[in-house]
């Protein structure tokens, strides 16, 4: 058989399979009772902005995901809540296995894929119906756009991303600092371009109903929540209510994540977005627990494949809430997943940093150091 028909056989072995797994999901979700219950909480929300394909915003308890990230899941507003939540759930699975990196040996590979996908934020994730698995492929998308310089590739990784824009903000302010100094003046134009087109159409269709749903009451009841999982929400929750001290810290944060970027050089690795969506999570106006997600599919699974004593230790850290009650969730969630973004963030940046000073070094020379980090 030639390489083209192997090929073409293959992608479509790929396609069946994809969308055998989607169907299934579809079914399996369809029998679930939904009524009575928190089940998919979220989605039966976001499914319901969506419904019969038009998107609507309210300024109380709607969504508040920007309209262009919305486009995509437009069709799933067609379909039974129950089976479109499977078909979310189905696609965020495959995104999360196709977000860990090939490595050696291959049962680490094996591995690595089972604990991303039985992880607690992921479990949470396909019950609630949340959008995350969309942020993780958004942010994959714009590191393979980044370091091809391929614009279509970059521009729906941006539109994918920004669903939850306040995760990734940090992200998007390096990314604009690196395509600066090394893309080329005729690619970047293009990019701008193609972004701000699509962002702008969006906005006209949409853009109303979006700063109402965003600014408007559901700023109120969700900044400093019992589910805040934002630098301000952790300190507010301890008592600390200072604007100075929480100012401050922000911008500790924000400064020392960007000097971490500046310093390691222009490489968009796995560690660094991850590094940055952890920031962006503590330095933004609001953020929940359900992104943890994304700090350990982009981050720490790659930092687990390369050093599996502390990457195990992290993983096992962000497990534990499978051991607690429905109470001690409701009570200590919050803040106990604001402690391990930051911790993941000084843990994640010092290893972007020792990454940069192994690649300043002869090859070999400093392998053991890098590992340690």
């Amino acid at each position: 058989m030639k390489n083209s028909e192997r090929n073409y056989v293959e992608l479509l072995v790929a396609a069946l399979s994809i969308v055998t797994v989607i169907i299934l999901f579809a079914v399996f979700f369809s029998q679930i009772p939904t009524q009575h219950n928190t089940l998919a909480m979220d989605w039966k929300t976001e499914w319901a902005a969506i419904r019969q394909g038009n998107l609507q915003y309210l300024s109380v308890d709607g969504i508040r995901f920007p309209p262009w990230s919305m486009v995509p899941l437009l069709p799933l507003g067609f379909l039974p809540m129950q089976a479109a939540w499977g078909i979310l759930a189905g696609m965020g699975v495959m995104i999360l296995v196709a977000s860990v990196p090939e490595t050696r040996p291959k049962p680490l590979y094996w591995v690595s894929v089972l604990l991303v996908v039985i992880s607690f934020p992921t479990v949470r994730n396909i019950v609630d119906g949340n959008m995350e698995n969309i942020v993780v492929a958004g942010v994959l998308l714009i590191l393979m756009g980044y370091s091809s310089e391929r614009v279509p590739i970059l521009v729906i990784g941006l539109l994918l991303a920004t669903i939850k824009l306040q995760e990734v903000t940090l992200l998007l302010v390096v990314l604009v600092i690196y395509v600066l100094r090394s893309w080329k003046p005729s690619t970047m134009l293009k990019a701008g371009l193609s972004i701000t087109a699509l962002i702008g159409l969006s906005l006209l269709w949409r853009g109303k109903g979006w700063f109402e749903a965003v600014f408007g009451l559901n700023y109120q009841k969700y900044t400093n929540s019992i589910i805040d999982i934002s630098l301000t929400g952790a300190l507010s929750r301890i008592g600390i209510t200072s604007p100075i001290v929480s100012t401050s810290l922000w911008i500790a944060i924000a400064v020392c994540s960007v000097l971490v970027a500046w310093k390691s050089r222009m490489l968009l690795t796995r560690e660094k977005a991850g590094m940055l969506i952890a920031a962006s999570l503590l330095t933004a106006p609001y953020a929940a627990g359900n992104s943890v997600l994304s700090v350990l599919a982009i981050g720490l699974i790659p930092y687990f494949q390369s050093n599996r004593l502390l990457g195990g230790f992290f993983i096992l850290l962000v497990n534990l809430p499978y051991l607690w009650s429905v109470g001690t969730l409701y009570a200590y969630q919050s803040i106990f997943w604001s402690a391990l973004v930051f911790l993941f963030w000084i843990v994640l940046a010092r290893r972007c940093l020792a990454m940069a000073r192994a690649s300043d070094r002869p090859q070999g020379a400093d392998e053991h150091q890098v590992q340690e980090a």
